[in-house]
């Protein structure tokens, strides 16, 4: 068993990783952000969907920003650069990225 919030820190300047499956199918992951902190731009190279399960996020893509909150969920459009930013203390989300 493992507990995320028992691997992971909610830091202010940078995302923390931490990953929770990896087989041939699939990539399993989640991300902490502290407030103001920026998982910078990136692009997904294969279908991905984001789970907020804690704090909000914007999620800011083609000049557009999303704001997602616990328990909402956005498919990642694939190959579309992105940045998250977190806008609370504590922000956590999962990303499932199908390989």
């Amino acid at each position: 068993m493992k507990n995320i919030l028992d691997n992971i820190t909610f830091n202010n300047d940078k995302a923390n990783v931490f990953p929770l499956k990896k087989t041939d199918d699939i990539k399993y992951f989640a991300v902490a952000l502290g407030k103001g902190a920026v998982l910078k731009k990136h692009t997904a190279p294969v279908p991905a969907t984001l789970v907020v399960l804690k704090g909000e996020i914007n999620f800011l893509i083609e000049n557009e920003e999303i704001k997602l909150k616990q328990f909402d969920v956005y498919e990642i459009p694939v190959n579309v650069e992105h940045e998250v930013v977190g806008l609370e203390e504590e922000n956590l989300f999962s990303v499932a990225q199908e390989l």
